[in-house]
């Protein structure tokens, strides 16, 4: 990897990093200064990945079939 650039976590990477966060928040010995600033990056974090679902989500269609046997297309976000 070059100087400058940094690595795009995925999704996968922000919702392990959450895991970590909430841990580290939850174990007793953590300070509270600690904790505070683990907070501020689990809302950081958990914004990044509440906007990448909502990209997400629409993208997905929905085959439904209606009572006359036909099918139509709904985005996933209009049920």
């Amino acid at each position: 990897m070059s100087k400058g650039k940094k690595k795009q976590n995925t999704f996968e990477d922000d919702i392990t990093k959450l895991s970590e966060i909430i841990e580290q928040i939850e174990d007793n010995q953590t300070p509270l200064d600690t904790a505070i600033s683990l907070y501020k990056e689990g809302i950081t974090t958990a914004v990044k990945c509440g906007e990448i679902l909502k990209q997400y989500e629409n993208e997905i269609y929905l085959l439904k079939q209606n009572a006359d046997s036909t099918f139509i297309l709904e985005r996933f976000g209009d049920l």
